[in-house]
């Protein structure tokens, strides 16, 4: 399974209280309108992340991903997390159906 980050964003649409500030510098680089102060941690709108552009599971980028926090830079593409998320968003079955 070919695991394109810039054609799923799962990851970036899966909870409101993703992505969290653990050791980075609380969004430095980010700007303010992206960021929950009150919960340090980026801005969501429902489950999906305020820097997410695009459409989940089509072609999806984040706008400050060379400020993207920690926990973003760390989630690896292919992992059981991976996974775990893009089954929930129902793209599982697309995946396997464009690589039969």
């Amino acid at each position: 399974m070919d695991f394109d980050c810039i054609a799923c964003g799962a990851c970036c649409a899966y909870a409101d209280s993703w992505p969290a500030f653990i050791g980075d510098s609380d969004g430095a680089g980010i700007p303010d309108e992206l960021i929950d102060f009150d919960h340090r941690r980026m801005l969501c709108h429902g489950n999906r992340c305020a820097a997410l552009v695009g459409k989940v599971g089509s072609r999806a980028t984040c706008s400050v991903y060379a400020d993207r926090p920690l926990v973003c830079r760390e989630f690896q593409p292919g992992s059981e997390d991976c996974i775990m998320v893009r089954c929930s968003l129902g793209l599982c079955a697309v995946e396997q159906r464009a690589n039969s």
